[in-house]
């Protein structure tokens, strides 16, 4: 508290000088917010870091369609796998769809020219904090959820309406995440607009 009223430096100096998380200080320290002057200065002198928002790429048609409404969740799963459906059928994958409602895996695949069979599952990107992201969880029994385990998909697909991109991750790549992961812009696609 001293270092915020006395000293008036931000959460993140707090947080290196004490080792205590910035979610934790914000709490702590929420009575005694800096000012809006003293925020700016210390931007202006580089003291604080500032994010910059991330571009998402250009809007596609499809989201424009949308026009600002809203979807429910089964239909974000609908079209997102519609999507990366039609992905995989044009790049000449075999594409087999799990016949049961539920099941850890979306499409069963064969690339063309192999006899290797991989499970993938399909997830729609959503945003938090304005990041697009991909959640790892899946439902295990009656409004719970838990995170995928190793051996239910071998590959992750977000799809992310916005910029109608498809983005492909393998269980290694997330296995370390606990249960979500940013889609970053250098993220292997599986075509895009």
């Amino acid at each position: 508290m001293r270092l915020r009223v006395v000293e008036r430096i931000s959460l993140s100096e707090i947080a290196r000088a004490t080792g205590i998380s910035q979610s934790g200080l914000s709490v702590l320290l929420r009575s005694y917010p800096l000012t809006q002057e003293e925020t700016l200065a210390k931007n202006r002198a580089g003291k604080c870091l500032v994010s910059r928002k991330k571009s998402h790429g250009e809007e596609s048609k499809y989201h424009r369609a949308l026009d600002g409404k809203k979807l429910l969740p089964q239909r974000k799963g609908n079209i997102a796998e519609a999507a990366v459906r039609f992905r995989l059928e044009l790049h000449g994958f075999q594409v087999f769809s799990s016949p049961f409602d539920g099941d850890k895996f979306d499409f069963i695949v064969r690339p063309p020219d192999s006899s290797q069979l991989f499970k993938l599952q399909v997830r729609w990107v959503g945003q938090i904090h304005g990041r697009p992201i991909v959640r790892l969880t899946c439902a295990d029994g009656h409004h719970k959820r838990r995170r995928f385990r190793e051996g239910e998909f071998d590959f992750i697909i977000g799809y992310y309406l916005f910029n109608d991109t498809a983005y492909v991750y393998s269980f290694e790549e997330v296995a370390d995440n606990k249960f979500v992961f940013t889609v970053l812009k250098n993220t292997p696609r599986v075509g895009t607009n």
